[in-house]
């Protein structure tokens, strides 16, 4: 009798852990997903989720974290049409574009709580002020859920997989870990993308005048690898040269710029404009996407910019050239859309 007691005992024992256990593993849970990834030492943005697909379960909490400085979005379509970045801006206002408000801000899913069947979206993560560092949604119906970046499309995608408990998943760590294997993997592919870059550039032209006509590839996409680079970032040039930039022919979804600052302030993409109800909108700077000082020989004084490139695929321009006017020195320059991820480079004028 004796011997049984025990052993109901033990048993009792089992059952208790194996509930306490269990209500352990019901517990809701945070999973992190990155936003991105960069080495601005090399110019190289990484435009993917880590990780793109990720399983959890009901009531868990997805929670998506800038890990770049280019700017994207979390959005779960839900079934609806994929709204434009940029559109046109109301007439009277200082620009005839702007970013789209259901895309540049925070839209659906209340108090943080989603089942799917709605348009809901982080607004714009990035490292401007006014702009998310991060974004949370915490899931409440089994399934599957695609999402994307409204910046970058269907190329920078995502998949979040609901499941009912008791079906495993990974843990919050071993996603994390799995996700910083997935950026280092992607990273270790820059020097292979640099030297298909490199191999890219076209060789200088003499001209009958006896100058020089040299050309700079601008960016450089391997998947969703982007070299956010000037190809070569330093050149040397003398007065009556000119240097041509383009897009390199790899470069299907980012816009870049060619901007001479000169030592003036460094104009800013977005002009947010008051509202009486609402967010401000947020007006296409046209100091950005027009160019400015077009046809004039590049000096060291002034603005001087190609306003957008843009791949083919959106209808360019693909390239700018500035002459080089009767100066000497150094004129650095930038991409205006990716200095704060290195695009930066460096012409040299030799009399």
């Amino acid at each position: 009798m004796k011997r049984m007691r025990i052993l109901r005992l033990y048993f009792a024992l089992l059952a208790a852990l194996a509930c306490a256990e269990l209500a352990h593993a019901q517990e809701p849970k945070t999973f992190t997903v990155m936003v991105g990834a960069e080495d601005t030492s090399v110019g190289a943005d990484v435009d993917a989720f880590f990780p793109d697909t990720l399983l959890i379960h009901v009531g868990d909490t997805v929670h998506w974290q800038r890990n770049a400085n280019e700017i994207h979005t979390v959005a779960f379509l839900a079934g609806t049409p994929m709204p434009d970045l940029i559109i046109p801006a109301p007439a009277g206002l200082p620009s005839p574009l702007m970013f789209n408000p259901v895309a540049a801000y925070p839209a659906g899913a209340t108090d943080g709580q989603y089942d799917g069947t709605t348009f809901a979206n982080s607004g714009i993560i990035g490292p401007d002020p006014g702009q998310a560092e991060s974004f949370d949604l915490t899931f409440t119906t089994p399934g599957t859920y695609n999402y994307v970046c409204l910046v970058h499309g269907v190329t920078m995608s995502g998949k979040v997989i609901v499941l009912d408990y008791p079906d495993e998943i990974p843990t919050p760590d071993e996603v994390h870990h799995e996700a910083q294997l997935l950026i280092a993997a992607e990273l270790a592919q820059v020097p292979v993308a640099v030297a298909l870059a490199n191999a890219e550039i076209p060789p200088p032209t003499p001209n009958a005048d006896g100058t020089t006509t040299f050309q700079v590839l601008v960016g450089y996409e391997m998947g969703q690898l982007h070299l956010v680079h000037f190809f070569p970032d330093e050149l040397t040039v003398h007065p009556g040269d000119t240097v041509e930039w383009l897009l390199s022919k790899e470069v299907m979804v980012d816009p870049h710029t060619i901007t001479f600052l000169n030592g003036n302030a460094e104009p800013d993409v977005a002009l947010p404009v008051p509202q009486d109800n609402g967010p401000p909108l947020l007006l296409f700077n046209p100091e950005v996407f027009v160019p400015q000082n077009a046809g004039q020989a590049l000096t060291g004084q002034g603005l001087y910019s190609s306003g957008l490139l843009m791949p083919a695929a959106a209808g360019g321009p693909t390239s700018f050239a500035f002459q080089i006017g009767a100066i000497s020195g150094l004129l650095p320059y930038e991409c205006l859309l990716h200095d704060s991820s290195g695009m930066r480079a460096l012409l040299e004028v030799k009399p």
